[in-house]
């Protein structure tokens, strides 16, 4: 093997003229993640300077029909129906759930338990009890594992994190967080139509995120004030010839946060914003300054510090983060030249695997299993707090 060079992103460069270690990957599911993570495998393979190359070894789906058109179309070698027998593959070492958050928990567990590394799509699962069980479970085995918050991995997200690690805007004061979306509009639309409804809620599908962001960029989650609520009540169902019925999970949730360090925090997360379709925006605020930054305009970081090196030009600076020293831009294109959502996970999945090929620690760069429980934790406590309109400590 080549010898390897660490590039300060959480990557190792090797040298393309040497053999490279393959991982077998084993991918759980086939829709709108699977394309995505395939994407990031394959891109992997030719944009990565990197002392390994991911192989597409199999994939599974609810049925093995699927699995073999998927199989076909994203190039993996092998193909089958549920999970079991693409974990018993031998030449299986990284198993990637992306399949439906009901079939988290149980995949993962075995998985685990076959001694393979473990990529997840958020949120973890379903509840914190099954996420500890999750978390045991890669503990015992002691397997590489990843949550999938991808937005850990935004150039711009990246580069206000080591902002903030440097102490360039100060001790944190405070974090303003949303994440909208409009995909449970019209308020007519039945509930099978709504997504989360059929398996577990706004607050888990786009909260987490935003949750995780908080935790990644400010801290440790201290204790939640919240409200969770369904926008709205009932909807129509079409199983029933459009009988109204009680919607099921939430579709809004409202929280204040107190951090371990001091800082607070206020989060917004909702279903039903029109017009929005995948705004994730958050603000931070600190005693040197401030920063912000929108997933709708990834590519961008907004930055005011308020020691400005002209005090005429005082005020926000809008950062372009295309350039060859800031995060991942390396790999990617020259300056100027944007990455996108997808590059998200690409990212992420590269760091994953360089983990796993040379036996680095996941984090903190990269969420684990421990992040994604905590996350889960944090939700469990905000609808206490809702169904009592109390402060609650968040307890781990």
């Amino acid at each position: 093997m080549s010898e390897v060079k660490n590039i300060g992103i959480g990557y190792s460069v090797g040298d393309f003229s040497q053999p490279r270690k393959k991982i077998g990957i084993g991918l759980f599911g086939r829709g709108f993640m699977g394309k995505a993570h395939s994407n990031a495998y394959k891109t992997i393979s030719y944009m990565f300077e990197t002392n390994y190359v991911p192989e597409l070894i199999a994939i599974s789906a609810s049925t093995v029909e699927n699995a073999k058109a998927a199989a076909d179309r994203y190039g993996f070698k092998n193909h089958y129906g549920g999970w079991k027998d693409l974990i018993a593959d031998p030449d299986v070492s990284v198993f990637d759930n992306v399949c439906v958050d009901s079939l988290h928990m149980q995949p993962c567990i075995d998985a685990a338990e076959a001694g393979k590394h473990i990529i997840c799509e958020k949120p973890m699962a379903l509840g914190r009890e099954a996420s500890k069980k999750m978390l045991d479970a890669v503990n015992k085995a002691n397997v590489k594992n990843a949550l999938c918050f991808n937005y850990r991995f935004q150039g711009a997200v990246r580069l206000a994190y080591e902002l903030i690690n440097k102490g360039a805007v100060g001790d944190i004061l405070h974090f303003y967080g949303r994440y909208h979306q409009e995909y449970a509009l019209p308020l007519d639309l039945p509930v099978e139509n709504v997504w989360y409804q059929n398996m577990t809620g706004n607050s888990q599908g786009l909260g987490t995120h935003l949750i995780d962001q908080a935790r990644f960029l400010v801290g440790e989650v201290a204790s939640i004030t919240g409200d969770m609520r369904s926008i709205p009540k009932q909807r129509p169902s079409a199983r029933k010839n459009g009988a109204m019925v009680d919607v099921p999970y939430d579709d809004s949730i409202r929280a204040l946060i107190d951090f371990n360090n001091g800082a607070t925090g206020t989060i917004e997360n909702m279903s039903v914003a029109s017009g929005r379709y995948n705004h994730l925006y958050w603000e931070i605020y600190g005693t040197k300054g401030t920063i912000t930054w929108s997933l709708e305009d990834p590519t961008y970081l907004n930055v005011q510090l308020r020691e400005a090196p002209v005090p005429e030009i005082a005020g926000f600076t809008r950062i372009s983060c295309t350039l060859p020293n800031h995060p991942f831009m390396k790999i990617w294109w020259p300056a100027g030249h944007n990455c996108g959502w997808e590059h998200g996970h690409i990212n992420l999945i590269a760091h994953f695997l360089d983990c796993v090929a040379n036996d680095k620690e996941v984090g903190p760069l990269c969420a684990t299993f421990e992040d994604g429980y905590r996350a889960a934790v944090i939700l469990e406590t905000l609808a206490e707090s809702s169904k009592c309109g109390k402060k609650i400590e968040v307890v781990y």
